[in-house]
């Protein structure tokens, strides 16, 4: 089991370039990566997207990649010889008339237009680079996961223990239901009693009506298929929680089936006692839930 929420970077680098790329995430429904990347680098975006799909299953994941220069740029410097040279027998002439006081400077020549061009190489994305950011996406996607197994296995133990709870919830009501059962029938017993006594000597009781009542009265307070089905979801979600790979999904749904169960539990109880597990259930299946969201 994977929680949804880690943290993971890395860094890979040569003689020319280093990258770095951090990796942030948080608990979505599905899939989402955000990825920032070098806008020299837009080439390898689907390569490192495939790779992060690859181990990473649900959540929002925030990527970003740094790349940064190491290496010296080649640079060329060229020197158009017929604009200074026109440009020095100008100035020649203007301090010859008095008119500059100086002769031309390089500082001079720097500001003239088309007399000097710098080119630097450009900075172009190579097979190199693009090996560096994938050695270092997978570095840091790698860590996430191993954040993330770490959380799954707080979550687990956490989902355990509520677990647990509630399967002390379920054994309670299942003693509960039997004496609520026997209360019932004693219940209805003493009203047919206390209906005759009214009615004097003379009157009878319908048998059919009776059985009619009490066959009601079994059904509305029968829950064995409720518990029964409550104990098999929560088996199913310990198998689940021991299970790999992505399974929040189905744990979310099954916990939507625990709490289904607790309701028509509730709706059918006619014991105090009974009404008041089924509403500890409820909050133990609340914490079960807060748990899951959580859950890759």
């Amino acid at each position: 089991m994977r929680s949804m929420t880690g943290f993971g970077q890395a860094t890979a680098g040569d003689e020319r370039r280093q990258v770095t790329v951090t990796l942030r995430s948080v608990n979505h429904r599905f899939l989402e990566v955000r990825l920032r990347l070098p806008d020299e680098a837009r080439a390898s975006e689907a390569a490192v997207q495939e790779l992060f799909a690859e181990e990473l299953f649900r959540g929002r994941v925030e990527a970003a990649a740094e790349a940064r220069r190491t290496g010296e740029r080649a640079v060329e410097v060229e020197v158009d010889r017929q604009v200074v040279m026109a440009a020095h027998a100008a100035f020649e002439e203007l301090v010859g008339g008095g008119l500059l006081a100086q002769q031309l400077t390089a500082g001079d020549l720097l500001r003239l237009p088309e007399a000097v061009t710098v080119r630097t190489a450009a900075d172009r994305w190579e097979e190199a680079d693009h090996a560096l950011l994938v050695t270092a996406a997978r570095a840091a996607r790698d860590q996430l996961v191993g954040g993330r197994e770490a959380e799954g296995e707080k979550l687990a133990r956490a989902l355990g223990e509520r677990l647990d709870e509630l399967a002390a919830v379920a054994a309670d009501l299942a003693g509960l239901a039997d004496a609520a059962r026997s209360e019932a029938a004693a219940g209805l017993a003493a009203r047919v009693e206390e209906l005759l006594a009214a009615a004097g000597s003379g009157a009878r009781l319908d048998p059919g009506r009776l059985e009619q009542e009490l066959a009601l009265l079994a059904d509305r307070g029968d829950v064995r298929e409720e518990l029964d089905r409550l104990a098999a979801h929560l088996e199913h979600f310990r198998e689940l929680v021991a299970a790999p790979g992505a399974v929040g999904k189905r744990l979310d749904f099954l916990t939507q089936e625990v709490l289904r169960e607790l309701n028509t539990l509730g709706a059918k109880c006619r014991n105090a006692a009974m009404t008041r597990r089924v509403l500890d259930g409820k909050v133990l299946v609340e914490q079960l839930r807060e748990q899951v969201q959580n859950v890759e």
